[in-house]
């Protein structure tokens, strides 16, 4: 089977509701997975495209038990392929991996559950060698700082810290006094028993993530509210949207409260929409961002009254902030031009066209057509494809 070639487009970008931007926020984790084979295949082909793309479904399959019913303060941890410059070396250095990024905001639960899954990962595959860090820098050796050895300072950790085989690595200086991130593979794959770190140093990062994913449940919280149909509809299909509802009403100022105002999209009939009652999930950070803030109900919006029934007030006081969280990131981002620009499926094909993935080859021909299934195959098995369908047909038409 050909397999599309390494790109660096995410499908999911054109989307109104897309998690993309341009400016990658402070508060950010990032990591990078390279198999052993990355060294050996440091030159992209079809082979190496075929074992990532392999690897890439196997991890996100694996992932899923533990990442399906959380919800994620700003985007889900994910993962792309790339045969460009990893996030973490010199823009020389060319190797074939996964990466991904993960913005975690005021919930910093978001950051180290993704730490979590990066050791489970490299647990259950051991042939895989594992970067993560954030805006800090190696945050993992500041959780463990009191325990270092005396050597190790940020002007000499780069490309010295991994995971591999659920343990943190440091390869030592005696060994490699001035790494790159090749040589260090190399190191970690053929000389693995003396890049592991100390006991001491092990159980620091380890106690962080101890109580995961059982933690990461609990971060979880459930509120009954009341919102408009459209409102409902959206977080049936896509519950993990709420985190996109919250931002917008957390981050809310003048101009997007303008929006609020008219609730022209999710609340199209003003106070004759019916509203209805749902359960919804958020991370208890958001819950907090949520309550935390008095707000005044646009004219437009049918809110109960108060002396009927306290108790379905608050629910409906908590739904409005939700309802006009995603009125006014949608109205934003359809302003910044993100609509329009097809769906995620044309944004994946537009990449695969633009890397030369079809070769000149004649739409219509029998081989286009075969190497067209096999892209559909891949898109339709990521979990970009899930989670945009319905935006794209619910929402941005």
């Amino acid at each position: 089977m050909t397999t599309p070639p390494l790109t660096d487009h995410d499908p999911s970008a054109a989307s109104i509701f897309s998690q993309a931007h341009s400016r990658i926020p402070d508060d950010t984790v990032f990591y990078s997975i390279f198999p052993d084979t990355s060294i050996s295949n440091a030159n992209p082909s079809s082979s190496s495209s075929a074992f990532l793309q392999s690897l890439h479904l196997e991890l996100l399959l694996f992932l899923s038990s533990y990442t399906s019913s959380y919800i994620w303060q700003h985007e889900p941890f994910s993962l792309t392929i790339s045969s460009s410059s990893c996030l973490c070396a010199s823009e020389s250095t060319r190797l074939p991996h996964l990466q991904g990024k993960l913005r975690f905001g005021d919930n910093i639960e978001d950051e180290w559950f993704a730490v979590f899954l990066l050791f489970e990962i490299s647990r259950h595959f051991p042939s895989l060698s594992i970067r993560v860090w954030d805006n800090d820098g190696e945050f993992l050796l500041i959780e463990a700082a009191f325990h270092l050895p005396r050597w190790l300072n940020p002007e000499n950790s780069k490309d010295r810290v991994f995971i591999r085989h659920g343990d943190l690595h440091i390869v030592p200086k005696s060994r490699l006094p001035d790494p790159n991130l090749i040589d260090s593979l190399k190191f970690l794959i053929n000389c693995e028993s003396q890049s592991r770190a100390a006991a001491s140093v092990q159980l620091a990062v380890k106690n962080r993530i101890s109580e995961y994913p059982e933690r990461a449940r609990r971060n979880v919280h459930q509120v009954r509210v009341w919102v408009p149909v459209a409102v409902a509809q959206v977080l049936k299909h896509e519950p993990y949207l709420i985190s996109l509802a919250v931002e917008g009403f957390y981050d809310r100022d003048i101009d997007t409260m303008k929006y609020a105002a008219k609730m022209a999209r999710f609340l199209s009939r003003g106070r004759e929409e019916e509203l209805v009652c749902i359960a919804v999930k958020m991370s208890r950070a958001m819950y907090a961002q949520l309550v935390q803030q008095k707000f005044q109900a646009p004219k437009c919006y049918p809110m109960p009254n108060r002396g009927d029934s306290v108790g379905a007030y608050l629910e409906a006081e908590l739904g409005i902030k939700i309802a006009c969280g995603f009125e006014m990131m949608y109205q934003q981002r359809r302003k910044e031009g993100e609509e329009g620009k097809g769906s995620t499926w044309n944004k994946y094909k537009e990449s695969l066209e633009s890397s030369g993935y079809f070769d000149g080859l004649l739409p219509g021909s029998k081989e286009y057509k075969r190497l067209m299934e096999n892209a559909e195959e891949y898109y339709q098995k990521s979990n970009l494809f899930s989670r945009t369908r319905y935006l794209s047909a619910c929402i941005v038409n």
